[in-house]
């Protein structure tokens, strides 16, 4: 075993964490068209990479892998695939991060094929495996690291996690080439982003348990926004302001009817603030048992609370499209966040692609009068009243048609 590729399989495990096929392709890539480069860098430790496998290296690997990094690439753009994608593909990245060592380490051709399955022993397949595991374990970090922000915006309205998909992409693509020409700075930048994602999810934790606090009956702990115990249904003395991502405030509510509202509008028990876990207009909470619009008088109430948002954010949109360009994404995440995502959140992410993408078309051309002072000026609002009925149409479709 060379130790090239056991630097190599330890510093892939970053890059693989945040994409599968991506580095896999890269990879492929430098062993197949840059073979003398590598051993130029590391001479004889770099000896079975230079002679990388034909199976690795063919031109069916590189299509095949090009193809589905592409893939990748493109789903990873689009939140509603996105969510869907993370649920799989925590168990592809080890596999591919495995097959991918197997091709490094690997001098033999079909060969090495009949070895792997057959006479490899434990010494050959034990670092496999622990890369495998290594880029499993990192993954589970920052899903869950993710998983905070998808929370506070499921839909990705602030549009941060389409930055940090961008990001990862880079790091997919570049991970590797650096760990060609620097192993030893990837494998301190794999120990640094590691470290970081497990502070990080550490810090998420606490903040979690700080936003509960105990039952004053029976002693459950209970977020701070909770109307009462999810346990003993005692009612609590002061709910906590929610936040406009969710989040428990300091301070106490003003208006407890509202805070019912408002812990819907961010997907959490309008009781004990527990947070709903599918995209349907009607469903249980999983700690009290609430049923979500079940009475219809709370459900009306609910979105004429949300109409009569509209004409306000109607004239601040136009505010915001006043201002070419510049004013474009503040005035959009400004009404997918107050109008559309109290809506969008409840509608099942099949039907909400369709939708998103039916309206795309539209605020294409739209989006070209934005350059235009005077006309620009009601491009965002149009944008705001078209999304609106559209998602208020469909959230009320569901509740008439769930009865």
């Amino acid at each position: 075993m060379h130790l090239y590729t056991l630097i190599f399989g330890a510093g892939s495990v970053g890059p693989f964490a945040s994409r599968a096929f991506v580095p896999a392709f890269i990879t492929a890539m430098m062993m197949r068209f840059t073979p003398q480069y590598v051993s130029s860098i590391f001479g004889d430790m770099a000896a079975s990479a230079s002679s990388a496998p034909g199976w690795f290296t063919s031109d069916a690997s590189l299509i095949i892998f090009g193809l589905l990094a592409a893939l990748e690439i493109a789903a990873t753009k689009n939140q509603d695939i996105r969510a869907v994608f993370q649920e799989i593909d925590k168990y592809i990245k080890p596999i591919v991060a495995i097959i991918t060592y197997m091709g490094v380490v690997s001098t033999q051709d079909i060969g090495f094929i009949e070895q792997a399955t057959q006479q490899a022993g434990l010494a050959d397949s034990l670092p496999a495996l622990m890369i495998g595991v290594g880029v499993y374990w990192l993954g589970t970090l920052r899903g869950g690291v993710l998983g905070v922000l998808f929370d506070a915006d499921e839909d990705d309205d602030i549009g941060v996690q389409g930055l940090l998909s961008w990001a990862e992409d880079i790091w997919a693509l570049c991970g590797p080439i650096l760990l060609l020409i620097f192993p030893i700075v990837m494998l301190i930048l794999v120990g640094i982003v590691a470290a970081v994602l497990v502070l990080a999810r550490k810090r998420a934790e606490a903040k979690e348990e700080l936003s509960k606090t105990p039952c004053t009956n029976c002693g459950e702990k209970i977020y701070n926004a909770a109307i009462q115990c999810f346990a003993c249904n005692t009612p609590t003395a002061s709910p906590s302001e929610i936040s406009f991502l969710g989040r428990s405030l300091d301070e106490p509510t003003p208006d407890l009817k509202a805070h019912s509202y408002k812990l819907v509008e961010k997907k959490r028990c309008p009781i004990c603030a527990t947070r709903f876990e599918k995209r349907a207009v009607h469903q249980q909470c999983a700690a009290c048992g609430h049923e979500l619009f079940k009475n219809p008088d709370f459900a009306n109430a609910y979105l004429a609370q949300n109409d009569a948002r509209l004409p306000i954010v109607l004239i601040i949109s136009t505010l915001f499209s006043l201002i070419p360009v510049v004013g474009l994404i503040p005035g959009i995440i400004f009404y997918r966040m107050t109008l559309i995502a109290p809506l969008r959140k409840y509608i099942p992410r099949s039907r909400a692609i369709l939708m998103r993408w039916g309206v795309r078309i539209l605020f294409f051309f739209l989006v070209m009068f934005q350059w235009f002072p005077l006309a620009g000026g009601l491009v965002v609002p149009i944008m705001a009243f078209v999304n609106y009925t559209v998602y208020r149409t469909a959230f009320k479709a569901m509740l008439d048609n769930d009865k």
